[in-house]
């Protein structure tokens, strides 16, 4: 709990000590769990203390209410309820009441409140209130030790080796004109027209130089495809329909027609793959050809690993959700709702106006799209909390040398490495108090799933002879912030949670 909760509720707790002192009568209150972590609340309040409410609430109401033949702040009760009416005194009365009795009760039973309340009232004679209040998840992960999921291997071919030395040899290619036909991996000049069934107006290019590869695309998706074979110095005509479903649905399954006259055609001239062209590339580490294959294969290794390994990651935090039982407040899933669209609107959202043209543009509504997150939304809180609960049960924690070596990696990728001014700016940036928690999280949550990975894919005889004890992770200096950020929202004070609905009587 941060400190600045303590204080909210040592305040309320001496507020409260203080009505006792004083003789009031305690709150009666009833307290029930409810599925989705939430607490339902029923508080009686004595009618003492809803007197002395009403009589503060006269004298604020007699301040702003103008009654005729009576000075402000000097109108008496009975006339100020003929004029108002019994139910605007008494909700004037339960506007602060209510927040009060509410706290007080969140003291009282030790509810940690991690969001507003939904707050009614029951009845007014006596008064009580009912309040349903959404508290921190409950998470149990059961015997995690024992989920099974075999790991992918990857493996790396000759064929993508050899196709990664060509694209290296490619950076360095000339183009040299040729006398034949086109043919894949030609960069051509031509002049170009194209137009599309329903558009008034052709598009024109001339002189344009665009080169000729297999998936790239040029103009609109299929044309390179047509330019294979034909034959410079000659117009060509070429039709075509385009997909059905093309991002651009104004053209979408329509034919495109393309009149080409190629002036040229050059091919591409890669340097041989031998001990000079490796000297070129001016890397120390690498001396010959064989160093160099080497290099690729690793680097391929490693890039298929990240690859299958993020996919086996993600495979493995859903059978911890599957298996686990988690119970949550649907406040979690709508607060993450609102970061998606948050992060998807460009911070659109920040504003009614730009969330409105924002809608507008992709042709939704907020319910509309509210309904269709949902099952994202709840889907990575759920994956939140777990592995929050995760970092609980194995103590995963980070000390502070290892976010020091964090960033020191992050200067040195950015372009920092070797030049002293550059390196200070960029960990200027990197190396901040909010950094510096955004990375724990980040180091937290990679070593949560390492150690996930670590548990899931071991063989079933490693695993039962294995002990508990040795699973555990070493604590280090840093305690960490179990929550990923639907999780976080979680840290939310009893403070914070007070309720802002206003209470109304019929």
């Amino acid at each position: 709990m941060r400190p600045e909760c303590s204080t909210a509720r040592a305040v309320v707790r001496e507020r409260l000590n203080a009505h006792t002192a004083r003789g009031c009568t305690a709150l009666a209150i009833t307290k029930e769990r409810l599925p989705n972590a939430l607490i339902s609340l029923e508080i009686e309040v004595d009618p003492e203390r809803v007197e002395k409410h009403m009589e503060r609430a006269v004298a604020r109401l007699s301040l702003r209410v103008r009654v005729p033949g009576f000075r402000p702040g000097k109108v008496p009760r009975r006339n100020l309820e003929r004029h108002v009416g019994t139910a605007a005194l008494l909700n004037e009365a339960l506007e602060e009441l209510v927040p009060e009795v509410y706290q007080e009760a969140l003291v009282s039973e030790e509810i940690d409140a991690i969001a507003q309340p939904d707050i009614s009232l029951k009845s007014t004679d006596p008064l009580v209130v009912t309040a349903k209040v959404p508290v921190r998840p409950e998470i149990d992960l059961k015997d995690y030790h024992s989920l099974r999921a075999p790991k992918p291997e990857s493996k790396v071919t000759d064929e993508q080796v050899a196709d990664a030395l060509t694209s290296i040899r490619r950076r360095y290619a000339v183009l040299e004109p040729v006398e034949r036909a086109v043919q894949w991996n030609d960069t051509l000049r031509a002049d170009v027209t194209v137009s599309v069934d329903g558009q008034e107006e052709p598009h024109v290019e001339e002189d344009a130089e665009f080169p000729v590869r297999e998936g790239s695309i040029v103009s609109l998706p299929g044309f390179v495809d047509h330019l294979i074979g034909l034959e410079a110095g000659v117009a060509h005509h070429i039709e075509f329909d385009l997909p059905a479903d093309f991002d651009v649905e104004e053209i979408a399954g329509k034919t495109a027609k393309y009149d080409v006259t190629i002036h040229e055609v050059k091919q591409e001239v890669l340097p041989d793959l031998d001990e000079e062209f490796v000297a070129s590339l001016d890397d120390e580490s690498v001396t010959s050809v064989e160093q160099l294959n080497a290099r690729v294969r690793t680097d391929l290794q490693a890039q298929a690993e990240r690859v299958l390994i993020g996919g086996y990651q993600d495979e493995i935090v859903d059978l911890l959700v599957a298996t686990a039982s988690i119970d949550y407040p649907e406040v979690l899933v709508d607060r993450e709702i609102e970061r998606i669209i948050d992060r998807e609107s460009d911070h659109a959202a920040h504003t009614q106006e730009g969330l409105n043209n924002w809608l507008a543009a992709i042709g939704k509504t907020l319910p509309e799209l509210t309904e269709e997150l949902r099952e994202r939304a709840d889907l990575t809180v759920r994956r939140a909390l777990v592995l929050s609960r995760l970092i609980d049960d194995e103590k995963i924690e980070v000390s502070e040398e290892g976010i020091d070596a964090e960033i020191d990696s992050l200067v040195s990728q950015m372009g920092g490495a070797g030049n002293p001014d550059s390196m200070a700016a960029i960990r200027g940036m990197i190396d901040t108090p909010d950094g510096r928690v955004t990375m724990r999280n980040q180091l937290i949550t990679k070593t949560a799933l390492e150690r996930l990975t670590e548990i899931c894919s071991q063989p079933e005889a490693e695993a039962e002879s294995t002990p508990r004890a040795s699973r555990r992770r070493r604590p280090s200096t840093a305690k960490a912030d179990a929550d990923d950020e639907a999780s976080t929202e979680a840290e939310a004070s009893t403070d914070e949670a007070a309720p802002d609905t206003e209470a109304t009587t019929e």
